[in-house]
């Protein structure tokens, strides 16, 4: 028979591998989701949702913790170990869940060792607590509560992290106070980072200008590229600006005071965090509070009372629009024409504006708020950049025409995918493919926009290729019986390749990373 001591020891062992197993894990998650708190708890429950298997481990270690609790004071040595084995039928769930990164492994970051640290504290401690509570049965508690605990370390941290970030921050304040620059603040539920690029491609016609890189948009990102990148002679600064919550975007702005604050669009891709769509304008509005010129379009009524409320305080506005109305710039899709300056004469152009219209009026606003002639300006626009996985054409060997999408997530941008890769389709004479996961972080919005995803992807003739769990649901009910369930991107890919024809045009909408189901 098994002693009880032994019985103990092999139940720490067994403990200690499945929270290495789970920190692997969660720590993963607290990354990719940018050590928000909150935010580890609500993946866990996206995968207890859509893989109930998750559930069933855990009720199964349940049983065998309280089969072996009842069974070891009797000395029944079979029936104990099911204390030991309890632990580790816990650490399946959730289940399928990779333990490593497939998509991006994990980056054993100063912060991210902070955040073990404290994690391993606070299991310890619990498993210290449940363990007199309970005996060995209460190995399983810390085991099932990991990713709350992983949240809650987060919140502990959150000021110890202020604190490691400081001298990064200071660092890139006395950056552009020995620089000068003049700093161009860009926010928006979407279109950030297109605009970004448009702005600073448009400015170079008559500045020096650096362009915070890639998605850079928040507090460290900032700081990084003030401090590696900004140099003596940097005229302009265009900073992208993200938040995850209101107060950030203030934040950001206190420490790097723009001189132009620009809004690109309110939308819908902040609901899960913020609730609606007031709470939206509200926490984006923050970058209109301390600039001295703002850049908003009229194409939206709540921008065109925020440009009320600007100009009420003595805030120079700057009015764009990219549906032909009147505005200091304006764009017109079906005339074609680009009207540069409330006192321009339209001017044609042949650069598609249906697609990225407001992201070039905003940048247009932009250069026409720092005094960029109007034929250096339009000259530009013939070399606007492409971002990085948005919107991106290129051709397989065997001649399918691949549209890379994938960092497109949100429901105006896919439409306008899809309508652009419909008429590529029909140029072509081929058929339409779409692989999909969906688009997340839309809240209570989320299944019925992906509904409407996977309607507008039959609308178009194509077939929809559904990738994981998380909106297959929704993407099946919209797109109809004939759309196709891949639990990997890799395989959905592999599939549509397979299947394709040299004429045919495949559109990659939108990835998601491995902690998604």
């Amino acid at each position: 028979m098994i002693g009880f001591e032994l019985l103990v020891a092999l139940t720490a062992l067994t403990l200690g591998a499945s929270l290495v197993i789970g920190q692997l894990r969660w720590l993963r998650v607290a990354q990719r989701v940018q050590y928000l708190p909150g935010e580890v708890s609500r993946i866990e429950r996206l995968w207890l949702l859509r893989r109930p298997m998750s559930v069933v481990w855990w009720a199964l270690a349940i049983g065998l913790a309280l089969a072996g609790y009842v069974a070891a004071p009797w000395g029944f040595g079979v029936a104990a170990w099911l204390v030991v084995l309890a632990p580790l039928v816990a650490a399946l769930s959730p289940w399928r869940m990779p333990v490593m990164g497939e998509t991006k492994p994990v980056a054993w970051t100063g912060r991210l060792i902070r955040v073990a640290i404290v994690n391993a504290v606070l299991l310890f401690a619990l498993a210290a607590v449940s363990a007199w509570f309970l005996g060995p049965a209460g190995a399983l508690v810390p085991v099932i509560l990991q990713a709350l605990i992983t949240d809650l370390s987060l919140v502990l941290l959150w000021p110890v992290e202020r604190l490691v970030q400081k001298p990064y921050l200071t660092s890139a304040q006395e950056t552009l106070r020995r620089v000068d620059p003049q700093i161009v603040a860009i926010t928006g539920s979407y279109g950030k980072t297109s605009t970004k690029g448009y702005a600073a491609q448009i400015l170079a016609s008559r500045y020096d200008v650096v362009a915070s890189p890639a998605s850079f948009n928040n507090l460290m990102g900032l700081s990084r590229s003030i401090n590696d990148k900004l140099a003596p002679g940097t005229e302009v600064f265009v900073a992208e600006m993200g938040m995850n919550a209101e107060g950030r975007i203030r934040e950001l702005s206190k420490w790097f005071p723009p001189y132009i604050g620009a809004i690109t669009v309110i939308g819908e891709a902040h609901y899960e965090r913020l609730g609606s769509h007031h709470a939206i304008l509200r926490a984006k509005s923050e970058i209109t509070e301390n600039a001295s010129v703002v850049v908003l379009p009229v194409d939206q009524p709540e921008l065109v009372a925020l440009a009320e409320t600007c100009r009420a305080r003595g805030t120079l506005v700057v009015t764009v629009s990219a549906q032909g109305l009147e505005a200091d710039v304006s764009l017109d899709a079906e005339a074609g024409t680009v009207t540069y300056g409330p006192e321009a004469t339209p001017v044609p152009t042949e650069i598609p504006l249906l697609a990225h219209g407001i992201n070039i009026a905003v940048a247009l606003g932009i250069a026409w708020a720092l005094d960029v002639p109007s034929d250096k300006a339009l000259a530009s626009l013939g070399d606007l950049p492409v971002a990085a996985h948005r919107a991106e054409v290129a051709t397989t060997e065997s001649g399918v025409a691949i549209i890379d999408d994938t960092y497109n997530s949100n429901p105006p941008g896919a439409a306008r995918a899809i309508e652009g890769a419909k008429e590529l389709a029909a140029e072509r004479g081929g058929k339409l493919f779409v692989v999909t996961p969906g688009m997340v972080e839309l809240g209570g919005l989320q299944a019925t926009r992906n509904r409407e995803l996977g309607e507008a992807i039959t609308a178009a003739g194509g077939v929809c290729y559904a990738v994981g769990l998380t909106n297959r649901r929704a993407l099946v009910a919209g797109a109809g019986a004939d759309t196709k369930v891949f639990l990997t991107r890799d395989d959905a890919v592999g599939a549509v390749l397979h299947e394709a024809k040299p004429e045919d045009v495949i559109l990659y909408e939108n990835d998601l990373p491995d902690h998604y189901p």
